[in-house]
């Protein structure tokens, strides 16, 4: 919906502070257990505790790292003067440790705080658990930072060290807990939403049991589910029910390789990368809202996954049917007497699927990272004997009488950078590259859009007039107007500044959730955007290209905004630039943009 910014802040007053504030609780009652962050200082309080254990593949690769052969270990404080030099690495346990001069190799600290003084100087890598860092912008550090608020738990035997599966600070209750969900033998049944609130299956529900096994080599795990759809109209059929059956063994743990299965009879959505899962059930719930396409897939698949440490490839092979689904009104909180926005009648048909995937991963920090890469690409090979089309716009492809053989080869990239500029500064970029490679068209499952929260918040989801329509490539010929460009570019940048706010335990706190210790420091917000899709064929206009051609830069559509981040929950105000017509747009957003 398109407002003015004096629009959105007069209805912020009423019905914007209502919607707001359930978002905040939902999302709040959802998310992982409440943690404090401190950045870039040596103090702290019994309010920092963290309650949540520190991944084991990192607790893993941290007592590697610690174990190896140094130039200099110690247990407790250690500093290195100014005109000191280490001839190699550094491992401290139970620090401080206080540099000022220079270190010719890399640096871990385990559970203890790092100062960096003036002019300090580290030749390798940074990693540091369980404590913070001080001084980062006064040193010089040629290898990477990387920095988890999480102690780690372990226990010594003789001169190395070995990571416990608990933390030391989860309590006698929290640490049976842990000692049951991690035993090497465990099955139960369990009841799970496994899926997006939406508008065609409203809740999805999973019932069914799970095993995980653990043995010498590695370990297997089991999920086998049904599915329960509980929206208007239930009906003990394939409309209403559904299954999803995985199975995997692996071999390795920090590396090593794992061979999987899967059988499913699901309901997914048309790019799901667009937003979080967690955004999209809340806006369809809460605002009736879906900001996502929906298809049915029936079948299943093999697959090999080769991994070590942050690095993944996978390599599966699958046959599944495909299928429309219809909107089936599921209750909403707000606007439950309107009408959803059609879902659209996708392609029909059996395809064979092969797809090669790649994952990287080195943020420090999964839920707030600071530094590190995150980049995940895939290339799809997909047949069909015989598909039916389901509609399009006239300009995007022939229509079909029939069905006709499909033969595909799609593309995605979604890389993402981030950088610490200071203790209260970072900047983040993000680039999507995906479409057509090779082969006919692509099916309407895999194409691809732009617009919305997610891309180019300037832009209204699925929102464009007019025949030159470079965020969905279809304009407004269809009234479910789905997702038909081939190829999609879009660049995000954004800036990160801290603002200190303290909502937690204190004296003469009375902020009403103070009791849920929430002690974080807000960020401010300075983000711009651009990108565009298109179709790959003979050159029309500024809509379709030759396979070899990138349209001009100038063609891209641009947005500016700006807007506060609050970890769970964030508010921002995006214009567009190259449409100077469209209003300025308000937004929620749960969890960081990306």
């Amino acid at each position: 919906m398109k407002i003015s910014v004096r629009e959105a802040i007069n209805r912020l007053n009423l019905e914007g502070h209502m919607r707001a504030l359930l978002l905040i609780l939902f999302a709040i009652s959802a998310a992982v257990p409440v943690h404090s962050q401190e950045r870039d200082s040596t103090r702290r309080d019994s309010s920092q505790i963290v309650d949540e254990a520190l991944p084991r593949h990192i607790a893993l690769e941290i007592v590697e790292r610690y174990n190896r052969n140094a130039a200099m270990r110690a247990s407790g404080s250690l500093a290195i003067p100014v005109d000191g030099v280490v001839e190699g690495d550094v491992a401290v346990l139970n620090g401080p440790l206080s540099i000022a001069g220079r270190v010719r190799g890399g640096v871990v600290v385990i559970n203890g705080d790092v100062l960096l003084k003036q002019g300090a100087r580290i030749e390798g890598d940074l990693v540091v658990v369980g404590g913070v860092i001080e001084g980062q912008k006064d040193a010089i550090i040629e290898g990477a930072v990387r920095w988890y608020r999480q102690a780690l738990a372990y226990h010594q035997e003789g001169d190395v060290i070995v990571a416990d599966r608990e933390t030391v600070s989860e309590g006698r209750f929290g640490r049976a807990m842990r000692r049951y969900l991690y035993r090497s033998d465990r099955s139960r049944l369990s009841l799970t939403t496994g899926g997006v609130y939406n508008r065609v299956e409203g809740l999805p529900i999973y019932l069914g049991p799970t095993l995980r096994f653990s043995t010498p080599f590695g370990r297997f795990s089991l999920d086998a589910y049904g599915i329960l759809r509980t929206a208007k109209d239930f009906n003990w059929d394939r409309d209403g029910l559904g299954h999803d059956v995985r199975s995997e063994f692996q071999f390795g743990r920090d590396r090593g390789f794992a061979v999987g299965g899967r059988l499913f009879d699901i309901v997914d959505g048309v790019e799901n990368w667009h937003l979080k899962d967690t955004e999209v059930g809340l806006a369809s719930f809460f605002l009736h809202r879906d900001f996502r396409d929906y298809y049915d897939r029936h079948g299943g698949l093999g697959y090999v996954r080769l991994f070590r440490g942050p690095v993944g490839l996978t390599l599966s092979y699958g046959e599944e049917r495909w299928g429309s689904r219809e909107v089936r009104d599921p209750l909403t909180v707000f606007r439950n007497g309107r009408g959803w926005r059609p879902n659209p009648q996708l392609d029909e048909g059996k395809f064979r699927l092969a797809t090669a995937a790649v994952a990287f991963d080195t943020r420090n920090d999964a839920e707030d990272p600071w530094t590190g890469w995150l980049i995940s690409a895939d290339i799809e090979r997909g047949t069909s004997r015989a598909v039916l089309g389901g509609p399009t716009a006239a300009i995007v492809r022939d229509p079909s009488d029939g069905p006709s053989p499909v033969s595909y080869t799609r593309g995605f990239l979604d890389l993402r950078r981030y950088n610490r500029l200071s203790p209260e500064a970072q900047i983040n970029l993000r680039v999507v590259l995906g479409g057509w490679l090779g082969g006919d068209p692509l099916p309407l499952q895999k194409r691809f859009s732009l617009g919305g929260a997610g891309t180019l918040p300037g832009f209204d989801f699925r929102d464009l007039t007019g025949e030159d329509d470079r965020l969905t490539c279809g304009g407004i010929e269809l009234e479910s107007r789905p997702a038909q460009c081939e190829r999609v570019a879009l660049v995000q940048l954004e800036y990160r500044g801290d603002i200190n706010v303290n909502l937690g335990r204190g004296a003469g706190n009375r902020w009403p959730w103070s009791s849920l210790g929430f002690h974080r420091s807000a960020e401010w917000v300075l983000f711009a955007d651009a990108g565009r899709g298109w179709l790959v064929g003979r050159p029309i206009g500024e809509m379709q290209y030759r396979a070899r051609t990138l349209p001009a830069l100038h063609t891209f559509r641009t947005d500016l905004g700006a807007g506060l981040d609050f970890y769970y929950i964030g508010f921002f105000l995006a214009k567009s630039l190259s449409n100077s017509g469209e209003p300025a747009n308000f937004f929620v957003r749960v969890r960081h943009r990306f």
